[in-house]
């Protein structure tokens, strides 16, 4: 079954989960968002959209990292990375 974008309903070529952690406290908390899906269009918008630079950042480096694997990998479709 197709799994589909959570912002546009098109197809969904990413997951993203959020892990929050406390900083600075000992037994540090951390707990992990459910996965949200998004197409590559919808994904950039995401990251353009980032309030923080850092986290901008951060979320575009592991975006080209996994683009550029996707790449790599010859029985990827096309239409996941282009």
């Amino acid at each position: 079954m197709q799994k589909l974008c959570s912002n546009c309903s098109q197809p969904a070529h990413f997951s993203v989960v959020a892990i929050i952690s406390t900083v600075g406290v000992s037994k540090r908390v951390q707990k992990s968002s459910p996965t949200v899906l998004f197409c590559d269009d919808c994904l950039q918008e995401l990251a353009e959209r980032l309030c923080s630079d850092a986290l901008c950042k951060a979320v575009n480096s592991a975006y080209t990292e996994q683009k550029v694997l996707l790449n790599e990998r010859p029985n990827v479709s096309k239409r996941a990375t282009d």
